[in-house]
């Protein structure tokens, strides 16, 4: 049984997945600093969620508070990217695969999946086509 519908059961049932190896990852509990990844790696609508169907998977109900995110500027996240950064994030708004990038910019493919990675982690997007909106975005 769960209160406030708003999360399909897919979602949920991920949730436990991550938070079922956050907790057998870290036998001394789960950090601050992992919780609020989680937090961030979910990208619901606001309120809150109490899964009691998770007790028999997790040892207790999962609460999961939904904080509404601030209205941003369409392609301000990229702002914070270096030039590189920014010119793989069009190249990925431009459906080009990390090995073409990496033809086109004469790198690696390590590097443009360095590069990735950074722009997930300055950023905040949840992934590829998060970066492709943003950079399109941008563009405008």
């Amino acid at each position: 049984m769960s209160l406030d519908v708003d999360i399909d059961p897919t979602t949920l049932g991920q949730l436990r997945a991550m938070v079922r190896q956050l907790q057998a990852a870290n036998s001394d509990g789960t950090s601050l600093a992992e919780v609020v990844k989680l937090a961030r790696d979910v990208q619901l609508e606001s309120g809150i969620t109490v899964d009691f169907e998770a007790t028999p998977d997790l040892g207790q109900p999962l609460v999961v508070v939904r904080v509404p995110s601030e209205p941003r500027q369409p392609g301000a996240s990229l702002m914070a990217l270096t030039r590189r950064e920014r010119e793989v994030a069009v190249l990925i708004a431009d459906g080009l695969s990390n090995k073409q990038i990496a033809r086109r910019l004469r790198i690696t493919l390590g590097t443009v999946k360095h590069y990735v990675h950074q722009i997930l982690e300055k950023t905040g997007l949840p992934g590829r086509v998060a970066i492709a909106t943003e950079a399109r975005a941008s563009v405008r």
